[in-house]
């Protein structure tokens, strides 16, 4: 029998893998979890208020998390929400600061550098085979950046941009 993941419905992360008998055990041990974090946040509001809007952001994700609920999904049903998550969205225009940043903040992947662009990825993934891109578009002078899949090319920002 396949193991399931506990992921939760606002932003689809993982919170642990279980067997399918052992699915409703797990999401109230999901609930109690982020209710302990809902706690520690509100607590952290009121003993830290110099960081009150970091805490309150924390706050509201915990919250948004306990709203939407969890639920169990197979590996390869993960791996397509995580696919919509992180991949879904277009290229946004960066400064040339942010792309210097990024550039030597660790060091690049798969850096191509041709007449008409410079791309790279950063040096470490966010999930799975998900990394952040960056790319310098030499005839317009601008900069982007978006994430993608650093295993399928299709998904790469000179292909977002038809470079």
């Amino acid at each position: 029998m396949e193991d399931l993941m506990i992921i939760d419905n606002a932003y689809a992360e993982c919170f642990t893998n279980c067997k399918e008998s052992e699915v409703s055990a797990n999401i109230e041990r999901a609930k109690e979890y982020y209710e302990r974090d809902k706690k520690c946040y509100e607590s952290h509001l009121v003993e830290y208020p110099d960081n009150a809007e970091y805490w309150q952001g924390q706050l509201d994700k915990v919250k948004k998390v306990l709203e939407s609920g969890f639920r169990a999904v197979t590996w390869e049903e993960y791996k397509k929400l995580q696919r919509e998550k992180w991949l879904s969205k277009e290229p946004k225009e960066i400064t040339q600061e942010e792309y210097d940043y990024a550039l030597n903040v660790l060091p690049p992947k798969k850096w191509h550098n041709n007449e008409r662009y410079s791309m790279f990825f950063i040096g470490e993934c966010t999930t799975m085979s998900f990394f952040g891109q960056y790319l310098y578009n030499k005839a317009t002078g601008k900069y982007y950046y978006a994430m993608a899949d650093i295993l399928d090319e299709s998904t790469w920002l000179d292909k977002m941009l038809n470079l």
